[in-house]
């Protein structure tokens, strides 16, 4: 399905990264006015990669990725003890595509327990609703500024000693419809930008895709009746008004709800995904869930899909609260990506 001809959005521009956007080996850009290191203090990539002197647990805040319209986007990145390159997990925010940050109760909560495990956490930030000017819609711009955190991270991924081989992404939510687009979009042209300045050259594509109960597909979702008069963010983040968006046959159905759905591209080259939802959600119904199995598994994806009862949405935000079954899942989840590492 790779070959799915790419639409036109109106009014869907995205800005080029700042030639002035940093990397480790820059020593600048961070957001605010802290200057940015690498993982070594070193600025010799090649001595990096030959250094097998152990390196401590460290957190660094506010890594800029990206530059839109004099915004700078970033991440804080997580790291391990470590000797040699280790995966990291890039963690995606929910929020209903116009809340929520980096540094959100899962974000946290994942961030300080993948070291803990042998992995790098990168909590980025992306565009939300209020970021956009009048008239802007966030897709594709959201999800294409995660690639570009993506491409970034793999191009500097020696100085902060991380496996540029092994990169997973993990959300819930709108975070979980991210990880499910970007999974299944991996070096596809329409949805890889050409602009970032750092790591423009680098691919997209992910080794594994964790999600927690994530749209997948809106044609399906707007015409659930689990989801009748709820459809508002979901609208808005691809640009729709009216009640009835995307009603069988019509030219949204074939057009922007098609182009903007994950499932459409899934095909027999996308990484392994792990999907997890509750067949009790009110938010996101459990049909995403299910209909995003179902694509993947068509397209002889290797997928893993863990269907659990009688939880809320957001459940991944809190262990403990989850009657056992967020840890349950949780430990399923390091379990799966330790598999793939």
């Amino acid at each position: 399905m790779r070959s799915f001809a790419k639409v036109a959005f109106a009014g869907l521009f995205f800005t080029a990264c700042s030639a002035g956007l940093s990397t480790p080996d820059a020593g600048q850009g961070m957001v605010g006015d802290a200057a940015m290191d690498t993982a070594d203090g070193s600025t010799n990539g090649d001595a990096a990669t030959q250094d097998t002197s152990p390196l401590s647990a460290e957190t660094k805040k506010d890594l800029v990725f990206r530059t839109v319209s004099g915004k700078a986007i970033g991440g804080d990145l997580w790291l391990p003890d470590r000797t040699t390159p280790v995966p990291v997990v890039i963690q995606i925010h929910g929020g209903g595509f116009s809340a929520g940050a980096k540094d959100g109760p899962a974000e946290l909560l994942w961030s300080a327990y993948l070291p803990t495990q042998g992995f790098a956490a990168f909590s980025v930030n992306y565009r939300i609703a209020e970021d956009f000017a009048k008239g802007e819609v966030p897709f594709p711009n959201s999800p294409m500024d995660i690639k570009c955190a993506i491409m970034w991270l793999r191009k500097n991924a020696t100085s902060f000693r991380i496996d540029p081989n092994r990169f997973f992404v993990l959300g819930g939510s709108a975070g979980g419809f991210m990880t499910n687009f970007l999974g299944t979009t991996g070096d596809v042209p329409e949805f890889t930008p050409s602009d970032c300045t750092d790591g423009a050259k680098e691919s997209n594509k992910l080794q594994g895709v964790v999600t927690y109960f994530g749209p997948s597909d809106f044609n399906e979702l707007f015409n659930d009746p689990a989801r009748a008069g709820k459809m508002n963010d979901e609208k808005k983040f691809i640009g729709l008004a009216g009640m009835t968006p995307c009603a069988q046959g019509s030219q949204e159905a074939t057009g922007i709800c098609r182009s903007a759905s994950a499932t459409t591209y899934a095909d027999a080259t996308d990484p392994p995904f792990y999907i997890t939802h509750s067949d009790d959600d009110p938010v996101v119904p459990v049909t995403q869930g299910r209909v995003m199995h179902d694509a993947l598994k068509a397209a002889k994806v290797d997928v893993t899909y863990h269907e659990v009862t009688g939880l809320q949405h957001g459940w991944h935000a809190n262990w403990k609260e989850s009657t056992g079954t967020g840890v349950a899942i949780r430990d399923e989840v390091i379990a799966w990506l330790k598999a793939r590492k």
